[in-house]
């Protein structure tokens, strides 16, 4: 990863971005519990998920558009 210059990932960062992923696709949240395994779906919604608006929607929009884009990749 140093050679690489990636940034370590831990499995708790990974449990956060699934968790914040299916709220960024509109998903409804009993089925990040269930993918995440919660028993309670407080777990999943105070901890896992992290609030993501429009403007990230959008954001994100425009840059898989950037990165779908024949002359870049």
């Amino acid at each position: 990863m140093k050679r690489a210059g990636v940034r370590r990932i831990t499995v708790r960062l990974a449990r956060h971005t699934c968790g914040t992923l299916p709220a960024f696709l509109k998903v409804h949240p009993k089925v990040a519990q269930a993918i995440l395994r919660h028993s309670q779906i407080s777990m999943t919604m105070d901890v896992y998920t992290h609030v993501v608006g429009d403007s990230e929607r959008e954001a994100v929009g425009m840059l898989a558009e950037l990165l779908e884009d024949p002359l870049i990749g």
